[in-house]
């Protein structure tokens, strides 16, 4: 073997070492572990957003379903999105008796071509042990719920997938979920009954 041999050889050893010492493939790789909680979770705060800002993109069947809801004894607490965003925002409204929380969910896309609003529905009832009830249409499942991360249990969460697009889309919602409180109601499960003033408060400990 000439010089130049031994000069290859030279080379390729100096590679293979750099990719064991660097690349180390023998290593076994630790595992993600299984308890994450030592991750620290986002806080996740729902704030008021003027309704001139949102009004024009409103869908008009959202507007006079409100109103319609409103002369049922619905509370209007106006428009509600996370902070320094501009992607969605949620008109929440209060039911008589305080024991259900309602918020028509819009999401704005396609900026580009003209906004599209893609419309969900979530309904919230909240136990007076600290759990909560869940009923919701959403035509992308999950993950567009204001509870993010912190999906519901099964028992839960009653999730239709499906779009919204008008009042007829909402109501077997809002009875699918009074029968739903009735059921627990039945078996000892008490509902919290919010003011206006809590409402919002309350529903913000769920998603953070």
């Amino acid at each position: 073997m000439g010089p130049g041999g031994y000069v290859v050889l030279t080379l390729i050893a100096a590679v293979v070492g750099y990719l064991l010492a660097v690349e180390r493939p023998f290593w076994k790789k630790p595992s993600f572990p299984e308890d994450v909680s030592f991750i620290p979770k986002t806080s996740v705060i729902l704030e008021p957003v003027p309704q001139e800002k949102t009004e024009s993109l409103t869908p008009p069947w959202q507007r006079d379903f409100v109103q319609k809801l409103q002369t049922e004894g619905y509370g209007l607490l106006g428009d509600y999105s996370y902070s320094s965003t501009e992607f969605f925002w949620a008109r929440a409204l209060l039911a008589p008796g305080g024991k259900s929380l309602l918020m028509l969910v819009n999401w704005l896309e396609g900026r580009a071509k003209g906004p599209q609003i893609i419309s969900n529905v979530e309904i919230y009832s909240f136990e007076e042990k600290g759990g909560f009830l869940l009923t919701a249409c959403a035509q992308d499942g999950a993950t567009r719920l204001l509870t993010g991360a912190t999906r519901p249990t099964d028992e839960q969460l009653s999730l239709h997938l499906k779009t919204v697009f008008a009042e007829s889309a909402v109501r077997p919602l809002m009875e699918e979920h009074r029968k739903r409180m009735a059921e627990r109601e039945a078996k000892g499960i008490a509902f919290r009954e919010l003011t206006p003033e809590e409402a919002m408060t309350t529903l913000s400990k769920v998603i953070s």
